[in-house]
């Protein structure tokens, strides 16, 4: 129990209830709690309220003798949520509905994240849409303490029992939240801050049914080309990479769709997940169960979990991170004992998977074997042009930097690049219509593993580029580019330089004389 006022509030009879000696609305229930001791519980933000004035009112015509308990607003959901916790027609109240309203709102404009920031003075509510944070709404900071107060006492389960606005939490939402929501999860995790609360709740759709395909989120075909021969193979580490944010379950989810729709459902996949984000039809998914917060306890319930999975008779085991050492020693010996083993890890390109595995104790034996290690992919989104409202990008170059068009009118076909409109009807003002996947897909070779092995990641880069004719996604992103698919300055920020590859490999492309030299531009 969070206080010895609260153990002693949970053992007597509530009275303002909506069944209640003096029932309460649901609004005033958020700052009042009477219980049949004579315990008065007000939120001290809102002792001054009409509903806190007309009970006390009431009270004293009725002779009741109580006495005020100025307590957080958390403290008085807790006591509603904690005296009937089975109860959720008690649990329903005007918060929780402004609650979901605000989440509702959120999944009709396909966020995939919603920020409650509350502040010394203000809350504000902020959606994720198509990788931009957007404001929505301002609230008070009661309101807001409330809000999040709400979605952690009443909304959520496998969470701590109290919330505490002061450090910390994970939690997720109930089963009941997502269905009033139409979500297939909601992961939600707090933080304190240096003038108040940090909320958000990261949103997963259900896409059961969904048809989607590699090239529906942006892979070229010869990167497919490429991943299908990895998911052919009957055999060995398939891992993708990319920052937080950037796609990969849903690309797991995809891959894993596509194999076992080419098997005909007639092979096992089995997931470990922390917790399943996404429903993948046909396959099994199972969350790992332990110890969230202790970092050790995690790790080593990950290895246990995928020892296990090795004995659950799997075709495909689908590990949803690679974390530290013992999840990668395990993962490489679901591979090397016959298993179609697909993961992610945290990289910035396809060949730092290498230099990642190799920092957290993987041997060189295992690096150093292309039978084992068959797939590295890294992926980020970039923002797409609505194709309704964009602008040709040589009446408007002026609007970018000096230095960006001498790359764009270096590297790209500058006739066929379009650049952000000011938005219309389709893409709801912004401009934007979606993401893209911008990725690297490598198929590594012995030569390539022991290149990296014994010169490092940049001669393996250029055998790969020069030799594999690899697609970086500097080249990926360029062929986009000139598709008129993304404006080339939210490029550059979604993805890289338009002159990493030259940057990478010690040259640098002309100066902006040389830039622009045998180049018709037209005049904007």
């Amino acid at each position: 129990m969070s206080s010895p006022a609260m153990m002693q509030a949970l053992t007597v009879k509530l009275l303002t209830t909506e069944s209640g000696r003096y029932p309460l609305t649901a609004q005033a229930r958020q700052w009042i709690c009477l219980t049949e001791d004579g315990q008065l519980y007000l939120s001290t933000a809102h002792k001054s309220q009409d509903a806190v004035l007309l009970l006390i009112e009431q009270l004293r015509r009725d002779n009741f003798s109580f006495t005020i308990q100025l307590v957080s607003v958390e403290f008085i959901a807790d006591l509603y949520s904690r005296w009937s916790p089975h109860n959720h027609s008690e649990l329903i109240s005007y918060c929780q509905n402004q609650v979901v309203e605000i989440i509702q709102q959120a999944v009709a404009t396909q966020a995939s994240d919603v920020h409650f920031v509350v502040r010394e003075r203000v809350t504000l509510i902020k959606f994720r849409i198509h990788g931009e944070l957007l404001l929505v709404a301002e609230y008070s900071r009661e309101e807001g303490q409330t809000f999040c107060a709400t979605i952690y006492q009443t909304l959520c389960d496998v969470a701590e029992p109290v919330f505490n606005p002061h450090r910390s939490q994970d939690a997720r939402l109930m089963t009941a939240a997502l269905k009033s929501c139409g979500l297939y999860g909601g992961r939600i995790a707090t933080r304190p801050t240096d003038s108040g609360l940090l909320m958000v709740i990261r949103l997963l759709y259900d896409r059961g049914s969904s048809s989607l395909q590699l090239d529906d989120l942006g892979y070229l075909p010869e990167q497919i080309t490429c991943i299908n021969h990895m998911s052919a193979r009957r055999f060995g580490i398939n891992i993708l990479s990319g920052p937080t944010g950037s796609g990969k379950s849903t690309t797991l989810e995809c891959l894993l769709k596509r194999i076992l729709a080419h098997h005909q459902q007639k092979i096992h996949v089995l997931t470990l997940e922390d917790p399943p984000e996404y429903r993948i039809n046909g396959a099994v998914q199972t969350p790992i169960i332990g110890d969230k917060e202790d970092d050790e306890a995690a790790s080593r319930d990950w290895a246990r979990a995928i020892a296990n999975a090795m004995r659950l008779d799997p075709d495909i085991l689908m590990c949803g991170e690679v974390r530290d050492s013992h999840s990668a020693i395990a993962t490489f010996r679901a591979a090397m004992t016959g298993h179609g083993v697909w993961t992610t890890l945290h990289a910035n390109d396809a060949l730092a998977i290498l230099t990642r595995l190799k920092d957290i104790g993987i041997s060189g034996s295992l690096l150093g074997d292309a039978s084992l290690l068959t797939g590295l992919i890294n992926q980020v989104l970039a923002k797409r042009l609505c194709t309704h409202c964009k602008r040709p990008y040589v009446e408007n170059r002026t609007q970018l930097p000096t230095e960006l068009r001498q790359r764009v009118e270096h590297y790209c076909q500058i006739e066929q690049i379009f650049v952000r409109g000011p938005g219309c009807v389709h893409c709801q003002q912004r401009g934007i219509a979606g993401r893209t996947v911008i990725a690297e897909v490598i198929e590594p070779d012995n030569t390539l593993l022991e290149l990296f092995l014994h010169q490092g990641k940049q001669a393996a880069r250029h055998y790969w580029l020069t030799q594999l004719g690899g697609l970086s996604k500097n080249r990926h992103l360029i062929t986009q580019i000139n598709q008129g698919m993304i404006d080339p300055l939210d490029g550059e920020q979604d993805v890289c330089m338009l002159d990493q590859d030259d940057s990478l490999a010690g040259k640098s492309f002309a100066s902006d004389k040389h830039a622009s030299e045998g180049l018709s531009i037209p005049a904007a």
